[in-house]
């Protein structure tokens, strides 16, 4: 794995780094251990962090809801679409039913809704439409696209009588909308150089496009809005950023630039704790006082995209706006990802259960969450379990759709003591009867990054008050994050010894723990899979450097330069190697050659100077 922040690879910075490692070659290329470890680093790197909201809700547990009041018919022949049924429709419907966006019909006249008024009338009373898939009474949130009882019953006495027109002069304004940016003017406008031409036919793209983000210094983003550039073929999009130009390296190997796919290189997250994603109707908005985060120069935006095929070629080109704060963050949110990558849904299981908790050692404030799975998902459930044995939820998708996924807003952040545990409890339909099932006739399923394998994952945005408090956090969830993922991959070599990647990614992981001697075996056994695979040697290179086997380090790091030419890392760990044992023309071209495959590279800079200080 690659890292997300140059520090993050040296030696010296890895706490179960062993300490002879440490003394003798503090300046090594450490690849990340998890892509967690990364954002801990960048999340920590902040300055005190404040309590940013009042308590609120003094009973936290919550119950299915109070039930809305039953509609209550108006007198017949009363209700008419240009007094109470366009306000409905405009204020709900029509900020995706108008033309260019992602809806297949405009709503904006009296025609158009008549002719599609039973339609409406069927979406509406199944809760299908507007697209909101949490369950009410199962945690409160904001900017909801839910409508209610009553105007579900207007619509549907109004369609059953016969859908009377009305008066002209109660017809509300038609909804205007131009093609500026919803949040206002930007300060910055990030966009594809050139538009992507989807291909008429075929499975639904993942593409991940790679622009470089303008900036000559360091600004505070209070605010992103995306444009999608072609809505009806957009299903949804996470912004991104990347600091080291290795997902650039990868968009660049493709012409055009771009790469696919939903596996993206660790150095590619979303920043400061943020959740950055874009859907069809989801309206963009700006970060709290003190929330913002840092854009550093040189760095690179990422925009992962899902789009489907139309039947023709379609034109793509998103474009994501910025918008800068003078206020630097005094707080910073930290994501917690409850996931599970062991499991495996059999053919024909209706009501598969795949379950994940954490422990939080200190209190927080929960102020979003995203729910995630595929097109197995059916019964998606997040609660936290308090200290006093109460639950209380913090959200349901009681018929989870791949089709509509998305982040939401507390109404107000969500207080949870220190000893609450987080549980993700999601039921899974693998059964003929699930019209979403890609499979036909259904096959097991494994966990896996493609549509058409299954995924289970709840991720909560989180405020804690202090320091002190943040670095516990972080700790502690990244030792837990680690043996989740040690978790995954002892289960894939179960089933399979000969799983180099997971040999791989399992050594690396007990290298961090300390484990040299059990590391060993697995990176080892990676080797002898896949002998041509330059990231298992790497990280096999890396262990011997670790235990001051730098002959066997060289090696190692030799195979990868040949297996691979553009990994400046194992350049700069042979310049690091040959500087230590005072070859110093070699570890000058080593050097040398990591700079020019990476010249931000700070660690082959660190080692260049020193062999120029020897002079």
């Amino acid at each position: 794995m690659k890292r997300k922040q140059a520090q993050s690879k040296k030696v010296g910075q890895h706490k179960t780094s062993p300490t002879a490692a440490r003394q003798k070659f503090p300046n090594s290329n450490r690849r990340s251990v998890l892509s967690i470890a990364a954002v801990l680093l960048l999340i920590c790197g902040f300055g005190a962090i404040v309590w940013v909201v009042k308590e609120s809700r003094k009973n936290p547990t919550l119950t299915s809801g109070t039930p809305e009041a039953a509609y209550v018919p108006k007198l017949k022949g009363t209700l008419t679409f240009n007094k109470e049924i366009a306000p409905i429709i405009f204020q709900n419907c029509a900020v995706c039913h108008r033309p260019g966006q992602a809806a297949p019909f405009a709503l904006l006249s009296y025609a158009a809704v008549k002719k599609h008024a039973q339609e409406i009338c069927d979406v509406i009373a199944r809760r299908y439409m507007p697209p909101w898939p949490p369950e009410p009474g199962y945690g409160h949130f904001a900017n909801e696209r839910r409508l209610t009882a009553e105007q579900i019953g207007r619509i549907r006495q109004w369609v059953e009588e016969g859908t009377k027109e009305g008066d002209s002069g109660d017809l509300p304004a038609t909804p205007q909308w131009t093609e500026a940016w919803q949040l206002g003017r930007p300060d910055l406008v990030v966009q594809l150089p050139e538009a992507y031409l989807l291909p008429a036919e075929g499975k639904d793209v993942y593409r991940n496009f790679v622009v470089p983000i303008p900036v000559s210094s360091l600004r505070y983003v209070k605010g992103v809005e995306f444009q999608p550039g072609n809505p009806k073929v957009v299903h949804h999009a996470f912004i991104q950023i990347d600091e080291t130009r290795q997902s650039r390296r990868l968009a660049e190997k493709q012409n055009p630039p771009g790469f696919d796919g939903m596996d993206l290189p660790e150095s590619a997250i979303m920043p400061g704790g943020q959740l950055l994603g874009w859907q069809p109707g989801k309206r963009p908005s700006m970060v709290s006082d003190g929330l913002s985060w840092v854009l550093k120069p040189k760095t690179d935006l990422v925009l992962q995209m899902h789009m489907h095929p139309t039947g023709k070629p379609e034109p793509v080109r998103p474009a994501v706006a910025f918008y800068f704060s003078d206020q630097a963050p005094t707080h910073v949110p930290f994501r917690i990802k409850l996931a599970r990558f062991d499991f495996e849904i059999p053919a024909g299981a209706s009501n598969f259960v795949v379950e994940q908790s954490y422990e939080l050692p200190v209190d927080v404030k929960l102020s979003r969450v995203l729910p995630h799975a595929h097109y197995l998902g059916k019964d998606l459930q997040g609660y936290a379990m308090l200290p006093n044995g109460q639950k209380e939820w913090l959200i349901r998708i009681k018929d989870w759709d791949f089709n509509w996924q998305g982040d939401y807003q507390y109404a107000e952040p969500v207080s949870l003591l220190k000893g609450s545990k987080l549980v993700m409890h999601y039921t899974y339909d693998n059964s003929s009867n699930n019209v979403h099932n890609p499979n036909s006739p259904p096959r097991n399923v494994q966990q896996g990054l493609q549509t058409t394998d299954e995924m289970a994952g709840l991720v909560f945005q989180a405020l804690v008050r202090t320091p002190e408090e943040r670095a516990i956090l972080a700790k502690d969830y990244f030792e837990y994050f680690v043996q989740v993922s040690m978790d995954s991959y002892l289960y894939r070599i179960a089933r399979n010894p000969n799983d180099g990647q997971a040999q791989m990614k399992l050594g690396r992981a007990l290298l961090s723990k300390g484990q040299t001697a059990a590391a060993m075996e697995h990176l080892l056994a990676a080797v002898k899979i896949n002998p041509l695979e330059d990231k298992a040697h790497y990280e096999l290179g890396y262990a011997w450097l670790v235990q001051n086997r730098a002959a066997e380090a060289y090696q190692e790091f030799q195979t990868v330069i040949r297996l691979n030419p553009d990994d400046y890392q194992a350049f700069g760990n042979l310049g690091l190697i040959c500087l230590a044992e005072r070859r110093l023309t070699e570890a000058r071209t080593y050097l040398e050659t990591a700079l020019r495959l990476n010249p931000d590279d700070p660690i082959a800079q660190r080692n260049l100077a020193r062999l120029n200080a020897l002079k």
